[in-house]
Parts: C-alpha cells; structure tokens; sequence
C-alpha cells in the first residue's frame, strides 16, 4: 500500500467516525431541547447554536469523508459512486443509505436557514426526519464500514445507538410541559426499532463474513491484454485466473503456539469477493523473539477455487507490515505463471480486507519489492 493509499484511507476512516459523532451530538442536543432541559449551571449550554454548530460540523467531516473515499486508489469509487444513492458497485444498499442520509441531512440543514420563509410549522415537520437521517447514517456506518467490528467501533455505534435511543424514548413517554402528551404506541414501535438494529447488527455486521452477505466489491478488471471483467466473474470452475485479475479479499488470520525452539506458523486465509468461489492461503513460518514479536522466515501462497485451492502454488516472495500487510509471491499452474500482489488491512486482531492484483508473466525472474 503506497504512501498516499494509507493516507486517504484513515482520513476516510477518521473523517467518518468523526461526523457519525458530531451527527449524534447534534440530535441528542436537539433531542434534550424538546424537552426543555435547562439548569442554572448551564444556562447556556443546551440551545438551538450548539446543535446547529454540531450538525454543520458533522457535514464538513462527511464532506472530507466523501472526498476521501471518492479519490482514494485502493477502492476506485470516484465521485459518481459516492454522490449518487445505490449505484455503487461496493455494497451498494448500505452505501445508498449513508447517501440518502447525507442529502437529508443538508435539506434539513437548510430548512433551518429558510425557517422564517416556510415557518415554525413546516420547519418542525421537516426537523422531524433528523431522526430518519441519524437511523440511515447508523446503517451505513455499521453496514459498510471497516472499524465496525473494532473494540472502538462497538463502542461508538453502541454509545450512539443507546444514547439516541434513550432520548428518544424519553421524550415519546415523558411530556416536556404540562399541556404534552405521552405517545406510549410510537415509543414501542422505537423500542421495536432499536431491538431490530441490535439483532441485525449481531447477526449481520458483526459477523465474519458479512463481507460477502453485504455485496461484495468494485468490479474487477483484467491486469493486461483485452481481457475484461467478465472472465473473473465467472463461476469457479476451469482456470478462472490465467488472464490477470483484480479482485477485494476477507480472511482470517490464525496462528500456531510456539514449539521449544519458538517456532510458530501464521496461516492468512482469505476469499475472494467478486470471483465466485474463489480462495488464496498464504502459510509463513515465524520465529518469535524474546519481546514477543514474530520474525517472518519462508512462506507458500495458493490461490484457486473453493473444489481446488492450490490450483497455482508457489513460494512467498515478500512480506511486510504491521497492521497493513503487503505480500509479493510468485505462483504458477504448469506453464502459466502470476505476479500476485496482496495488501491487506487488518480491521480486527484476526480479520482482514485488502486487495489481490495477479499479472501473468513469463518468466520467474526475482520479485521487486512492494510500492
């Protein structure tokens, strides 16, 4: 991964935890003002500036986000894939929902700024959907994001999830003035909302292979010639992989206990998203050192199918990283041959996601080192 992957990567990443923060902030201030919530020791601190403040910063950080995503090289969304809802290739239903959401976000943000123009009531109706907004983000951001399995990214969403859902709850069963009333059947519904986000997130999001369940990747494309997508998209059977492929990867990384001599065995297993069936296991033995960190010695790599996993095999060429691996072998399947490059990032202490690139090549000349 190049210098300027990993920078606009975590930006993307920050950028986005960032605004789902500042977003959360903005409803429970808007949420905590229905209810007129107020005290002598901060006369000031709960009011309409406050949360205004808070929902046009989170925009700002959305906007980074979106820029960030849209020329970030390793994912290749661009622009159109990011501004229009559902049109991307990369899980596009939980994508099109942090779209939609955004675009309701700044049409609320403007009804604010027309409110002397539409008036109190239009304004509130419109204000009202600030809660449809939150509920689409929190989708988005558990649906398609890498940190949603982090011990931090539970941590936010969850935070955020029962502090909205606390508020929300409050203000439906707790009338704000005398002359309020309860709304006890609205206030079910949302608990019933909120039961369904938790069960979904557990049995969704939270699961090792959501990746595949959540749709996948941007297409693939062949690495040379005129070969296109097609061919790797293809069901696995045959040699799905001669022509050069480009493909995201979602694995699992598994480890051996040290023997008497301190010798482990690190196996990456990983599936491809976009070529059906298809699979690279790379095995590399270790040497662990007194500080407890691992120095890597040999290694294999295959790659084939789910009914033939070593259809190319060879010997790892390279390996590199901390929390962002690079990986360099070169594999091959009788007189075919593949450069096959991996950059994988680590989204929890054992899985990963990254990206595969095989070139076909004609000759084993030695590996150069990875970019």
């Amino acid at each position: 991964m190049s210098f300027w992957q990993a920078v606009t990567w975590e930006t993307a990443r920050a950028s986005g935890l960032v605004a789902y923060l500042l977003f959360t902030g903005s409803v429970a201030v808007g949420l905590a003002l229905t209810q007129h919530w107020q005290s002598a020791r901060w006369p000031r601190l709960i009011n309409a500036e406050m949360h205004n403040f808070l929902a046009l910063a989170g925009l700002v950080f959305t906007a980074l986000h979106v820029l960030a995503v849209a020329v970030d090289p390793f994912t290749h969304f661009g622009l159109g894939a990011v501004l229009l809802p559902f049109v991307s290739t990369y899980r596009p239903l939980w994508m099109g929902l942090g779209t939609t959401g955004l675009y309701l976000g700044l049409a609320i943000l403007v009804s604010t700024w027309l409110r002397p123009r539409i008036g109190y009531t239009w304004w509130r109706r419109i204000h009202v959907l600030t809660l449809v907004g939150y509920a689409l983000v929190t989708l988005h951001g558990l649906g398609t994001g890498s940190d949603t399995r982090t011990w931090y990214g539970l941590l936010i969403y969850g935070g955020s999830v029962t502090l909205i859902g606390v508020l929300l709850l409050n203000r439906l069963l707790v009338p704000a003035t005398e002359r309020g009333k309860s709304h006890p059947v609205v206030a079910a519904f949302a608990g019933l909302g909120l039961l369904a986000l938790a069960l979904w997130a557990l049995l969704g999001p939270l699961q090792p292979n959501w990746s595949a369940l959540a749709g996948g990747s941007r297409p693939a494309t062949a690495s040379v010639g005129s070969t296109q997508s097609s061919n790797v998209t293809q069901a696995a059977t045959g040699d799905p992989f001669k022509s050069g492929f480009s493909d995201t990867v979602t694995g699992t990384l598994s480890q051996t206990n040290p023997d008497a001599s301190g010798n482990v065995t690190l196996t990456l297993h990983m599936t491809l998203n976009t070529i059906a069936g298809g699979v690279v296991q790379v095995q590399v033995q270790a040497q662990q050192l007194n500080d407890g960190s691992l120095s890597v010695g040999t290694g294999t790599v295959t790659l084939g199918t789910s009914t033939k996993p070593d259809l190319y095999s060879g010997t790892l060429g390279s390996l590199e990283g901390d929390r962002t691996w690079r990986v360099q072998a070169q594999l091959s399947n009788g007189g075919t041959r593949l450069q096959v490059n991996l950059a994988l990032r680590f989204t929890g202490d054992t899985t990963f996601q990254g990206q595969i690139d095989a070139t076909p090549t004609t000759s084993s000349s030695s590996l150069s080192t990875i970019q």
